[in-house]
């Protein structure tokens, strides 16, 4: 993701470095499934894409992988994950 988002906030006319970019007032959010770090991914996001020039908006959602998901292929996701990243749609649709 660091590279995709590196390329991305390059200035679209190379000639003008400090010009617009294709992520340049985009409305952001992120979200992770992961069995560890969140924490220091997310605050690594929130120094990172404001810097690159998009609108963050809404808390990050973190959530694990079920531990049946390695065998069945399935995410299960909590009440808390799901309600997390219905806000997260809440505070994207109102951005």
């Amino acid at each position: 993701m660091k590279n995709l988002i590196d390329w991305l906030s390059r200035a679209l006319d190379l000639s003008e470095t400090r010009g617009p970019s294709a992520l340049q007032d985009k409305i952001v959010t992120v979200s992770s499934v992961a069995n560890a770090g969140h924490e220091p991914m997310f605050a690594a996001y929130q120094a990172l894409l404001p810097f690159v020039r998009t609108q963050v908006v809404g808390e990050f959602t973190g959530t694990t992988v079920n531990p049946e998901a390695w065998e069945t292929g399935e995410l299960v996701l909590t009440d808390e994950a799901v309600a997390g990243l219905e806000k997260q749609v809440q505070a994207l649709l109102e951005a």
